[in-house]
């Protein structure tokens, strides 16, 4: 079978092409239209039996859902169908897929695109080009957002046909694009009842405009952008950054390895933001952890180690990969489960990697210490060099201790404390707990009440703490652990 898509243009008929006008009064064929709401249908289509899809768009509760329904509906209508659709009949026109998938040939009659009269009603001009983008495929500010728009280049939003959608695109639009930029709704351009709407970006689902299949927003460039926002823009900064002779000498002179220290230590920012409840905080200090991994990207890239996307790519396959019970069919009953699938499948890519000459092989050296000593003890006792049970850890605990007690020097000293602090991280993996952040919670329960302390010691009169007696301070001490504990409960 054949199906000819016919462009209608933006709505004024003296638009539409002889060739679109030829297609829709061919003899035998049945003759479609996306929807009735078009101007002049009834006489562009005068002595033709005709018929719309609007019921479809009135009961699906889906875009998919319609494209599916009108694909079966046209596919089995015939040898000859002609469907005739607002616009140029290619842009944004997501069915000819499935009529191709459905075994049709296709054939295209152009027409004006829809962004073409929206541009011109608007008075703006498009000399490097212009970008043209169904509403419907912003997705707004959820997971389905498919497009992101240049602010370098003017652009137009089509089919802005009802106040979600102009929501939707206000939400999309506002990632890159400042939310008083200066803005137009066109509604039919070219047609007798043609209106303009300027406004704020951030007013756009708020104007009295009608909205309707053939109302379109159109975009003016960003004069003097800066990109912001967004991770295309983040890319093109770090690269402005990196780039020979024009970018800032600090930047050029980073290497993989020079930049080490800053990945720790924003990363350890990023905790003390989480610990302390500091939202403000927190996207900030994530913003630092991005950056680190946007220069070591850019550096890969620029010496040709890997690509920027494969950093992106090789996550989103590992993620995907790794959650067959979000991505595919596999049921887990828990969290529990999920955690031992995803060891099961680590192990599985690990199959056709040659086999670690250790069982501790991958154990990161650049860890902090005590984290890195409880999962060596993990992975040893994985591989069966464990006591039975908790009690024979604490032994060696009180073995290690009275070895601590009885050094003699301080290289001695050294060594048994080393053997002390290993076995205590042993046995906090043992008892499920991460060693960092016991040591982290110790620390910052010694802070607040040392806090406390300082401000009885001056509740007090107290000049120094150095020279007051030793019960005096004990007795202090109890006293700040007790108004910390009150604050707590309060």
């Amino acid at each position: 079978m054949r199906v000819s898509v016919v462009g209608l243009g933006p709505g004024p008929l003296d638009w539409i092409t002889p060739a679109a006008v030829a297609r829709l009064r061919l003899p035998k064929a049945r003759v479609f239209v996306r929807t009735r709401f078009f101007p002049g249908l009834d006489a562009l289509l005068a002595g033709v039996d005709w018929s719309s899809f609007d019921d479809v768009y009135d009961a699906a509760s889906s875009l998919s859902e319609v494209q599916s329904e009108i694909a079966s509906r046209l596919l089995s209508a015939g040898d000859e169908v002609v469907l005739a659709v607002p616009g140029d009949g290619v842009l944004g026109e997501a069915l000819l897929a499935r009529l191709r998938d459905g075994g049709a040939t296709l054939e295209v009659v152009p027409g004006v695109p829809l962004g073409t009269g929206a541009l011109a009603a608007a008075g703006l001009s498009a000399p490097d080009g212009a970008q043209l983008v169904d509403a419907t495929s912003l997705g707004g500010s959820g997971i389905d957002l498919l497009i992101e728009l240049n602010p370098r280049w003017p652009a137009v939003v089509t089919g802005i046909y009802n106040p979600r959608i102009a929501s939707d695109v206000k939400l999309a639009l506002q990632r890159v694009y400042p939310a008083e930029h200066p803005v137009c709704l066109v509604h039919h351009p070219g047609l007798p009842d043609f209106r303009l709407a300027s406004t704020p970006l951030s007013e756009v689902d708020r104007q009295s405009v009608e909205l309707d299949h053939l109302t379109h927003l159109v975009v003016p460039p960003v004069l003097g952008y800066v990109p912001n926002g967004s991770a295309h823009s983040l890319r093109a900064i770090v690269a402005r950054l990196r780039a020979p002779e024009i970018g800032c000498p600090w930047d050029l002179e980073q290497t993989h390895r020079s930049l080490v220290p800053y990945v720790i230590e924003e990363a350890y920012e990023v905790v003390d933001a989480i610990e302390s409840d500091d939202v403000a905080g927190l996207a900030d200090e994530l913003g630092d952890v991005l950056l680190q991994v946007a220069l070591h990207a850019e550096i890969a890239d620029q010496s040709d180690e890997f690509d920027w996307n494969d950093v992106v790519r090789t996550l989103s396959e590992k993620l995907v990969r790794r959650h067959p019970h979000v991505f595919g069919s596999v049921s887990v009953s828990g969290a529990s489960e999920v955690v031992r699938n995803w060891d099961q499948l680590k192990a599985a890519e690990r199959q056709h990697q040659p086999p670690p000459a250790s069982a501790l092989d991958g154990v990161a050296a650049s860890l902090p210490q005590l984290k890195r000593a409880a999962e060596l003890s993990r992975r040893a006792a994985r591989a069966g060099f464990d006591w039975p049970d908790r009690s024979g850890t604490l032994d060696k605990v009180r073995e290690e201790l009275a070895e601590l007690l009885s050094a003699a020097s301080v290289a001695e000293v050294r060594e048994e404390l080393g053997d002390l602090l290993y076995v205590v991280a042993k046995l906090a993996w043992q008892e499920g707990v991460d060693p960092e952040e016991a040591l982290r919670s110790a620390n910052r329960k010694f802070t607040s009440r040392f806090h406390e302390l300082e401000a009885i010691a001056k509740e007090r009169g107290w000049p120094s703490m150095r020279e007051r007696p030793l019960a005096d301070l004990e007795n202090a001490w109890r006293e700040a652990k007790r108004r910390v504990a009150a604050t707590k409960e309060a």
